[in-house]
């Protein structure tokens, strides 16, 4: 048994604990610590998105609040990082992604769902540039619904056809070893079926046990496998049929493991063989690992002579607070049994009070009390829907997403049911869901030998790369003015250098940057240079949607909902809405002398190989000439044979009357061309054709008109700005409509004063009872996770 005084034994910035009563094991020291020391060693976060709901009509927005945490301290994550929000379709390609900065563990946006989003399931992604080092995806995935004027097709969930598994406590079943057995019993969609019976028998038809399952189709029951016989299962299906499943192979050697909850939170362990392992085993020793995300406490096993079963009672206070993974491992380290355990103890679930402090016609202010520790800032966030809504049903909440998901490997159909108002039925069921998801997300293989490595940071920023056609000069600088946002600022540059970077700018979609160069008289003069940003977006997928995507899928037309024009839209904006759609599907248009097929792409090797595209033209055999202190016509281009005719030239199928544009363009600027010496038949064309096509947003430069000596980028992707919540202009407020599908406030900046107090008001539209859905963690790691309904005077 444990000891109760705790020592912490600091690895690198990884805090692993050992306590043992039954001195150290050397397996554990010299090969487990290390390999966690490794694997956990940099920081992993988990991300949550508050969704104001979970159903959305054409017209509104999506608010939220995103929130990160640091699993190892149990505190919000301390760093300012970049989190990526994304939109996916029903198939998880991505459909548009957004950029915002998470302070101190929060983050607030919104995207608005336009005319572009179809009837139908799409789902949102909150990510970190970070995760991208880890195998095991801390992304946070949660599915939400879109309901417009095109009817979706119905779908049904199919339960005939059923997938039975059962799977022993620990992981095998040993001959001779009483085990407990987790039944899981799934849907041809992969959803758990609640309420069939279940018999399970032995070779002679005695029945060993009888189950039910739970509403997640899951239950279990104890039986003594013997290895020489036969054992049956059978269930009834709803549709009356009968089925047959069978237990997985008994072992004839092995250990088996048992885990109970006993009164007062103390749990027992049972470890147990048979003779002939334990007569195979001798004098060997095991170590009994406790852990999660590289903290460790374990204890040592041996089984004493003549005793093939020895048990273990802990204290809450021995195991680790929330998520335990439990390992049998041997005296090579090798890993024997894993299994799941949820420890309640020292776990942060704050508790609030929430109660009407003030109401004058429409406007309703409510008061938060922190029942909970005061001494440290609580941050939380609000959805105000009206009572009855049909709009908001998230399967995970903040406590499941921090506590639950990154530690199992399986499908969890309904995370946030077991931290939601919890009972003793819900532990019981939170229990069960861990046994029958055996071993963790954790691969012990890629533990020992294949560690994660840092490849890429938890950015911070935008990262603002840039090239200058040519070398700096004497008594010159670069100088970058922010349309409107302070002061320009000097990029210093070493003599003869071209290139620049300044890395963690907050710049915002749409903002101009102005580059200049300057004399030390303070002259300027329009630079040549392109830049590029990198704010750590890839392009991804959301993966595993057929689960995801897998509960009530149904979705009715509006009109059937009774809700054909639930908004009324401003016509102005809805046509800029309309051309931004076609901007987003324009493709490029080529000259009718050459088609898509003949195009060149511009690749990393090109641009490698050929950094100006003046390179990639004379490859192509062409003769090209510089001429200095030549201002019109100062780049030549020819054939280099005779006659030495010049080519025509064209920029985005424009054409230009002389090749100076050239001078100023890097190939990475080019997204691809056409080059051919022969002119390809086009009139005029007799010394070749050159045509380019310019990569847009990324590269784009032009000249500013306010200020000719500038030379003007328009980030085409920088942070998106958090904007005030709104009521969009329903077009009722007081129908049966509103009530299932409306929005009435979102509150996303709750702080808790230093009275545990936190006051917010809102335009209750008429309406005297809501719903109130509360998200939020404190600066102390404590998570909020509350529904409750507000009355005022009377029900609607």
């Amino acid at each position: 048994m444990f000891a109760r005084k705790m020592c912490p034994v600091l690895l690198g910035i990884l805090m692993l604990f050992s306590i043992s009563s039954l001195g150290q094991s050397k397996v554990v020291e010299k090969k487990v610590k290390p390999a966690f020391r490794d694997y956990f060693g940099l920081p992993r976060a988990s991300v949550f998105l508050h969704l104001n709901k979970s159903t959305y009509v054409s017209g509104e927005h999506m608010w939220f609040k995103g929130y990160v945490y640091d699993r190892v301290k149990g505190v919000p994550f301390e760093e300012s990082i970049n989190l990526h929000v994304g939109i996916y379709d029903k198939d998880g390609n991505e459909l548009e992604k957004h950029l915002l900065s998470a302070r101190n563990g929060l983050s607030i946006g919104q995207i608005k769902i336009d005319s572009t989003f179809a009837a139908g399931f799409y789902y949102i992604k909150g990510t970190t540039s970070g995760m991208r080092n880890f195998k095991e995806d801390d992304s946070y995935v949660q599915e939400f619904r879109v309901l417009s004027k095109v009817e979706s097709k119905k779908e049904r969930r199919n339960t005939g056809k059923l997938d039975v598994q059962l799977l022993p406590e620990g992981g095998y079943l040993v001959s001779g070893v009483r085990a407990t057995v987790g039944v899981k019993v799934l849907d041809s969609s992969g959803l758990g079926v609640g309420g069939l019976k279940g018999r399970f028998t032995d070779g002679s038809g005695n029945i060993i046990s009888e189950f039910v399952t739970n509403r997640f189709g899951l239950s279990k029951f104890e039986f003594l496998p013997n290895g020489l016989m036969d054992y049956k299962g059978t269930l009834t299906n709803v549709e009356g049929d009968m089925m047959n499943f069978y237990p997985p192979e008994i072992r004839e050697r092995g250990i088996g493991m048992s885990i109970k909850r006993l009164p007062s939170d103390r749990i027992e362990v049972v470890l147990s063989t048979n003779p002939l392992t334990k007569e195979q085993m001798g004098k060997a020793s095991y170590s009994l690992l406790f852990h999660r995300d590289g903290l460790l406490k374990y204890m040592m096993v041996d089984f004493p002579a003549g005793q093939e079963t020895v048990s273990y009672v802990l204290g809450p206070d021995q195991l680790q607070s929330g998520m335990n993974i439990v390992t049998l491992v041997d005296d090579k380290g090798n890993p024997l049994l894993e299994r799941l355990l949820f420890n309640d103890y020292n776990v942060e679930k704050g508790a609030l009070d929430i109660a009407i402090s003030f109401v004058q016609g429409d406007s309703v202010k409510l008061s938060l009390f922190n029942m909970g520790r005061r001494d440290s800032l609580q941050f939380l966030s609000a959805s105000i829907l009206p009572a009855g809504t049909k709009a908001y049903s998230p399967k995970k909440n903040i406590l499941s997403s921090f506590l639950l998901r990154p530690y199992v490997k399986g499908f969890i159909e309904y995370p946030s049911y077991y931290f939601s108002e919890t009972d003793k039925e819900k532990e019981e069921d939170l229990d069960l869901l861990l046994l029958t998801q055996g071993w963790s997300r954790y691969d012990w293989d890629a533990i020992f030998n294949d560690p994660p490595v840092k490849e890429y940071d938890y950015k911070d920023g935008v990262d603002l790369y840039g090239k200058l056609h040519s070398g700096y000069m004497k008594d010159r600088n670069l100088i970058m003015y922010q349309g409107g946002k302070g002061n320009p600022k000097v990029i210093e540059l070493e003599r003869g250098s071209t290139e620049f970077f300044i890395g963690g700018n907050y710049f915002e979609k749409g903002d101009e940057l102005n580059f200049a160069m300057m004399y030390s008289d303070g002259t300027l003069f329009r630079p040549n240079l392109f830049v590029r940003l990198d704010d750590g977006t890839v392009t991804d997928k959301v993966y595993n949607v057929n689960k995801e995507n897998r509960g009530t899928l149904f979705s009715e037309n509006l009109e059937t909902l009774g809700i054909n024009g639930f908004i009324i839209l401003d016509n102005t904006i809805e046509l800029d809405e309309a051309i931004v759609v076609d901007e987003k599907i324009e493709k490029k248009v080529f000259s009718p002398h050459v088609n898509a097929n003949r195009m060149t792409t511009t690749t990393k090797r090109t641009v490698n190989t050929y950094p100006l595209f003046l390179d990639v033209i004379r490859s192509n055999g062409f003769k090209v000439m510089i001429l200095p202190n030549v201002g019109y016509d100062r780049i030549r281009i020819s054939r280099m044979r005779p006659p030495n005719v010049r080519p025509v030239f064209y920029i985005d199928d424009v054409y230009q009357p002389d090749f100076n544009m050239l001078e100023d363009i890097f190939t990475e600027q080019v997204e691809s061309y056409f080059i051919d010496r022969s002119g390809n038949g086009e009139p005029g064309a007799g010394g070749g054709v050159i045509r380019i096509y310019m990569r847009k947003g990324e590269y784009e430069l032009e000249a500013n008109s306010d200020m000719p000596d500038f030379i003007k980028y328009t980030v085409p992707k920088g942070f998106s700005t958090a904007k005030d919540f709104y009521v969009p202009r329903y077009a009722s407020v007081s129908d049966d409509s509103f009530r299932n599908y409306g929005t009435v406030h979102w509150e996303p900046s709750i702080i808790f004063n230093d009275n545990g107090r936190a006051y917010f008001g809102f335009n209750g539209l008429g309406w005297k009872e809501f719903e109130i859905f509360i998200e939020g963690m404190g600066k102390d790691g404590t998570l909020y996770s509350t529904t409750k309904t507000i009355r005022l005077e009377s029900s609607k």
